[in-house]
C-alpha cells in the first residue's frame, strides 16, 4: 500500500469516527419514582430530631435511599 493510499484510508477513518461522534443519540432516562422504600412507619419517625436521616447531614444517603419521599430528598 502506498503512502497517499494509507494516508487517505486514515482520514476516512477520522471523518467516519468524527461523525459517529456527533450523531450519536443520547441515552434516555427515566426518573425512579419517589418513595419511601423504608417503608411509612420507619420513615415517619425519623422526620424531627436533628440526629434523624432526614435532619442529619452526614445522613444524606441513607435518607435518598430509604426515606427519599418523606425526607423530600428525590432523585
Amino acid at each position: 500500500i502506498s503512502s497517499a493510499a494509507f494516508d487517505m484510508f486514515l482520514y476516512i477513518v477520522c471523518a467516519l469516527f468524527l461523525l459517529n461522534a456527533f450523531t450519536t443519540e443520547a441515552a434516555v432516562t427515566t426518573k425512579a419514582p419517589c418513595v419511601d422504600r423504608g417503608g411509612e412507619a420507619y420513615c415517619s419517625v425519623h422526620t424531627g430530631s436533628p440526629d434523624y436521616i432526614c435532619t442529619n447531614v452526614m445522613k444524606y444517603y441513607l435518607a435518598s435511599q430509604l426515606c427519599a419521599k418523606t425526607c423530600g430528598v428525590c432523585l
